[in-house]
This record gives C-alpha cells, sequence and structure tokens, in this order.
C-alpha cells in the first residue's frame, strides 16, 4: 500500500492544516454497555460550518490528498512525526522469496490507469510466516518498496500458501514498483521479503472482550482487512474481540472490500461495526463518535491509525479539538495511551 514518499514523508515531518478546520456538531452515539452493536450510521454527512469552500483531491490524480474537512490552504507550521509512526528504512540485505502470483483484481479506479487499486493474491508455497498486520517489501529491479499484507497469515482462501497485497497503482512510470505489481499477470513470479512491523498487529489476546477501534484511508485499511479476516474466519468463532473499523474514502465507488465488510458486520452484528467516512471525512467521523470513542479508550480499548501521512495532522487535531469541549488532558491522556501500547500509528 505503499505511495512514492515526498519530501515532508522523507523529514519524517507534515505539513499542518490552516487553522479554519471544521467539524460537525451533531451528537455521537454511545454503544449500550460498550458492545459494538450496530446502532450507528455505517456512513456520516460530511457537512462543515465553515463558509470556506471544501476542495477535495481526485481520486485518480497522483497528488496530496487533504483527507476530511480540511482548510483550503497550508501554512508553514510543521508537524514532525513519531518515529514509531513512519515505516523504518528499508533494511540493506534481506533475504529474498520468490512468489508466484495467483490472481490480480482491479478493487477500484480504472483499470490500467493512475489511481487504480488492485488486489493482487501471491503465492509463497507456505514458506513465507507473518502475524495479521504486518508488512513485506517488494523488490523492483533495485528498488525496495513496502506494503502492506493485506490477508490473514492463512491466505484469502486458508489455503496456508498465499497472501495478499492491496496496492493503489500510484505511479504510470516504467521503475513505479506499484505500476509495476497492478501489471503483473498470473504466473508471473514477484520477490519478496519480511514480514517487517508489529504496530499493526493486534495485541495478544490475553484479555476478554479487547475492544479495537481501527481508522484507515485509502490502502491503509490492508492491515485491519488482515486482522479482521483472522479474527472472523471460523477457525476463530469463539475469539470475543470488539472491532470498530472506519474506513475512508472519496466515495461508495472507492471503498475496498466494502462487500465484504457490511458482509462481517451482518454476521457479526454484535462484534463488528463498520463506519464508512465518506468524502475522505475521517477526521469528521472521529469528531462524531468522539464520546463514544474517549469512553472505549479509558474502558482499555486499543485505537490504530494506518495510511498516508498527510492524514494524521488532522486526526492528532480532531483528538485535541475532542479532548478540549470534554475537559480532558489530552497530552497526558495521549502519553498514557502509548505507554501502554494502547495508540499505535503507521504511517508512509
Amino acid at each position: 500500500m505503499a505511495l512514492k514518499a515526498n519530501l515532508c514523508s522523507v523529514m519524517h515531518a507534515q505539513m499542518l492544516p490552516g487553522k479554519s478546520l471544521g467539524f460537525n456538531r451533531s451528537a455521537s452515539l454511545i454503544f449500550s454497555n460498550l458492545s459494538f452493536r450496530n446502532n450507528a450510521p455505517t456512513s456520516l454527512p460530511c457537512l462543515s460550518l465553515r463558509k470556506e469552500k471544501q476542495q477535495y483531491s481526485n481520486y485518480n490524480h497522483n497528488v496530496i490528498r487533504m483527507s476530511g474537512l480540511r482548510a483550503t490552504k497550508l501554512n508553514a507550521a510543521v508537524i514532525p512525526l513519531e518515529a514509531a509512526e513512519v515505516r523504518s528504512e528499508v533494511p540493506v540485505e534481506v533475504e529474498k522469496l520468490y512468489t508466484t502470483v495467483v490472481s490480480v483484481e482491479t478493487l477500484v479506479g480504472p483499470k490500467g490507469g493512475l489511481g487504480e487499486v488492485c488486489h493482487i493474491v501471491l503465492d509463497h508455497g507456505g514458506s513465507f510466516k507473518f502475524k495479521e498486520g504486518q508488512y513485506l517489501l517488494v523488490h523492483f529491479q533495485s528498488i525496495k518498496r513496502y506494503f502492506s499484507i493485506a490477508s490473514c497469515s492463512r491466505g484469502d482462501t486458508f489455503d496456508d500458501k498465499t497472501l495478499s497485497l492491496c496496492v493503489r497503482r500510484a505511479e504510470l512510470l516504467p521503475d513505479s514498483v506499484s505500476n509495476y505489481l497492478c501489471n503483473v499477470k498470473a504466473g508471473d513470479t514477484v520477490e519478496i521479503s519480511g514480514p517487517f512491523g508489529g504496530q499493526m498487529v493486534f495485541t495478544e489476546r490475553r484479555e476478554m472482550n479487547s475492544k479495537h477501534i481501527m481508522v484507515a484511508s485509502a490502502t491503509g485499511v490492508a492491515p485491519f482487512r488482515s486482522n479482521i479476516q483472522h479474527i472472523f474466519s471460523s477457525i476463530l468463532l469463539g475469539n470475543t474481540d470488539h472491532v470498530w473499523l472506519i474506513s475512508g474514502a472519496d466515495n461508495y465507488n472507492s471503498l475496498l472490500y466494502d462487500k465484504e465488510f457490511t458482509q462481517i458486520q451482518n454476521n457479526h452484528i454484535n462484534r463488528f461495526r463498520y463506519q464508512r467516512a465518506l468524502n475522505n471525512s475521517v477526521e469528521d467521523s472521529i469528531y462524531e463518535s468522539g464520546n463514544e470513542i474517549f469512553t472505549l479508550l479509558k474502558a482499555g480499548a486499543y485505537i490504530y491509525i494506518a495510511g498516508s501521512s498527510t492524514m494524521l495532522p488532522g486526526i492528532k487535531e480532531t483528538f485535541v479539538k475532542i479532548a478540549q469541549e470534554r475537559g480532558v488532558d489530552w497530552p497526558k491522556m495521549l502519553d498514557q495511551l502509548q505507554k501502554t501500547n494502547h495508540w499505535r500509528v503507521e504511517v508512509y
């Protein structure tokens, strides 16, 4: 799910949106007894109280995306991203594994065009071991790029031989790894190595009724699909984890794995909540559910945030806003969440 790094992400920093950020003001719904029943809308309106004209990046444009209701101008402030939030440098020497392409499916976007998102299944023959939520390296020519694994460790069809990637065609250049991956065909060979990362790996399930809040933009949903597929497989029906996914997208047509998540919600209505954040209104979805999210976090829930680094400053500002309105010392609360590993971020 990697994108080509821009200057800010290379410096582990991100431009802060202007101060005219708008928020919706309708009340949040609280799950009764903190259960994950489907008693809230799966998508939220994108109305803003501010008067400035909203601008959203087109899904197919290779430009910096302004997720949520952002201001139309950027100021000169820069928010540094914490080391744990950004994927580490590519290791110099890694052991490669040759996998075979099983299938390539266009999920959204123009087939063969900029912005196309592909679901790619690779056969590793059972020799690639990983945990749900991890990522791997794809080697193309002399280039290495990280991509999150979008299937559970047993594979999309639980055959113990495959894994899948969710890849957005970020460029049309011949040396682009995402372009290369979206162009592969069944029978082709793809070199990978890994696995890496642990921020999106769910905690060891020693606690009963663990609650997980997942916030994703676009292909950032890949590691969450991996965890969701694992938790709600027939093998783990006895698992008691509760999962809430907030998935950002431009519109219904660009939602990734929408039918799959909807079906899981229908089958597990008390344990899985699927909330669509259309027009990339991830920040608004968080704000609308501020009471609920803070209640869950105080009760021991875990929150995971994955996607482009451009989404992170706005999300952080939203949490500050929610805390201020409730008289909560957010820096203190965030520090405690990070110390206990209940706040997990992985951006790229």
